[in-house]
Parts: structure tokens; C-alpha cells; sequence
């Protein structure tokens, strides 16, 4: 009989994508879920509201650009909260690190948008979280009021098949169990550094917050499925790449964010033309030099 190291590895395997796989709090990620089956965000929408929201969202802050306008005004309508949505709520921070400005649009703490309750129905440590997405998965987790667990691919093969997941992946910072909002603070830290990564360039920025009974566990190394399994069981995890993954039954929505590059015009186009430069080679700049 020969040996075969690998076997009990490969039955580990299999037991944890069998538990996660029908682990009771366990919530569905959007690929599990029939697109017939997800919200539809509005189509259409009133020419004349539309227009008078632009309005007033543009006496907020004289320095939203006119797209980033109608691009948060048109992912309000889709979603449905205009009409009603009071823009006159909306914040400007001033990112300083990456030289950028970000309009934050606050969400209803009512209805779908209501913390859940904590992780094991305790809460001992409050984390502030932000999630980088596009434009159209923007549309569904407001839709839901939740932000569902990263996409995993299922296969009958289970040597095939991803580890099922319990949260998605963000941007997160301890703050304080009193705060029921995310401190202005650490939204413009947070908003500033998500910058800096792959996931925070993206459209758009949810703003969200956690509440658990345990610190999040900091992995080093074993990959992003044992931090999966690690949310199962601790609610709140960070990863050797220092994202942090939450687990999605106990995360609620904040703000949504659309950010742009501050880009002040200090030079006086008066003072020269393009006619008064003159450009010379590389041969050219470096001869004087010989």
C-alpha cells in the first residue's frame, strides 16, 4: 500500500467546504442567487425631479463636478430613494493623502437600512467598514441594505469547488460601542487609504459598520479560505493582505460615496503660452553637460 501524505488534507478540505456549505448563518452570495430572483432598480425616473435634484445637490459643495452629480442622483432614483431622500444631508470630505474630495450620501436608519443585530448577540467591539464596488452592484446591495458575501463558484466536485463564504471584503477600523454612526474622522481616513487599493478605486464606496462579540482575528498566512472559515466562528477577521472580512448577517449600511480627483488650477494660463516653451531633445538638454 503506498503512502499518500496529501489524503488527510484533501478530507480537511472537504469537511470545511461541507460545513460552510450548510452552515446555518451562513448568508447566500449574490452568484448563488438566480438574477430573476435579485431587486430591480428603477429604470425610469421624472425629467423635472431629476433636474431639481441636480439642483440641489450642486448648491451642497460648488466643487462636485457636474458627472459625479448626476451619477449620485441617478443611483439615488434607481434605487428609489428619491424623491424623498433629503440631499441637503450630503457631506464633502477632503481626502488629503491622495489629493482627493468625496461626496458622502448618509442612508435612512430605518426601514432595511436598521443595524442587525451583533455577532452572537453581544456587543464588545464596533468596527467602521468600507467596501469598494461598481455602479450596478452599488444599485443591489442598497436595494437589500446588505452587502452579501464575496461570489464563490460551487462544483458537485468538491476538489473543484471554492470555499463557500460567510462576508464580503473591506476597508476596516476599530471604533468606539457608542458610536452609532461612523466618526467623520475616520470616514475621511478610511475614504483616503481605500484609495490606495485596488478595491477602492472603484465607483463607488459603502460606508458600513459591524458590531460582535469578538476582536477580529488577524491571519498571516493559510489564504483567504481559512478567514472565511474564521468569520463562521469569530464574525470578524482580517487577512494577510490586511482586509478585513466581516461576517454579512451582522453588517449594516451607512453612506454611499462617490469620489473624484481635487484637481485646484494654480497656474495662471496667462502668464505663458505654449508658444514661449521651447523643447528640446534629450541630446539637446544633456550636451551642455559633456
Amino acid at each position: 500500500m503506498a503512502i499518500n501524505l496529501q489524503e488527510g488534507s484533501k478530507e480537511e478540505w472537504f469537511r470545511s467546504i461541507k460545513y460552510a456549505l450548510h452552515h446555518p448563518e451562513r448568508m447566500k452570495a449574490t452568484s448563488e442567487i438566480p438574477s430573476s430572483d435579485r431587486p430591480q432598480p428603477s429604470q425610469t425616473m421624472d425629467h423635472q425631479a431629476y433636474e431639481q435634484a441636480c439642483e440641489t445637490l450642486s448648491r451642497v459643495d460648488n466643487r462636485i463636478p457636474p458627472e459625479v452629480i448626476q451619477k449620485a442622483v441617478k443611483l439615488l432614483f434607481s434605487t428609489y430613494l428619491l424623491p424623498d431622500y433629503d440631499l441637503t444631508q450630503a457631506q464633502i470630505h477632503e481626502l488629503t493623502s491622495t489629493n482627493m474630495l468625496a461626496l458622502v450620501l448618509p442612508l435612512p436608519d430605518s426601514g432595511h437600512f436598521q443595524m442587525p443585530p451583533p455577532f452572537r448577540k453581544r456587543q464588545t467591539h464596533t468596527y467602521a467598514l468600507f467596501h469598494g464596488t461598481s455602479l450596478r452592484t452599488s444599485q443591489l446591495i442598497i436595494l437589500e441594505g446588505k452587502i452579501r458575501p464575496a461570489n464563490w463558484s460551487y462544483h458537485k466536485n468538491l476538489q473543484r469547488c471554492d470555499m463557500p463564504t460567510f462576508g464580503a471584503f473591506f476597508l476596516g477600523r476599530e471604533v468606539s460601542n457608542s458610536d452609532k454612526t461612523i466618526p467623520e474622522w475616520v470616514a475621511r481616513e478610511l475614504l483616503d487609504t481605500i484609495q490606495k487599493k485596488g478595491k477602492g478605486q472603484q465607483e463607488v464606496i459603502i460606508g458600513a459598520m459591524y458590531r460582535g462579540a469578538f476582536a477580529h482575528t488577524a491571519y498571516k498566512a493559510g489564504g483567504n479560505e481559512m478567514a472565511q472559515l474564521g468569520v463562521a466562528d469569530k464574525g470578524i477577521v482580517t487577512t494577510s493582505e490586511k482586509y478585513t472580512i466581516a461576517h454579512s448577517n451582522h453588517v449594516g449600511l451607512k453612506f454611499v460615496a462617490l469620489k473624484w480627483q481635487n484637481l485646484i488650477d494654480k497656474i495662471d494660463l496667462g502668464a505663458s503660452s505654449s508658444e514661449d516653451l521651447n523643447y528640446l531633445s534629450t541630446e539637446d538638454r544633456y550636451s551642455g553637460r559633456r
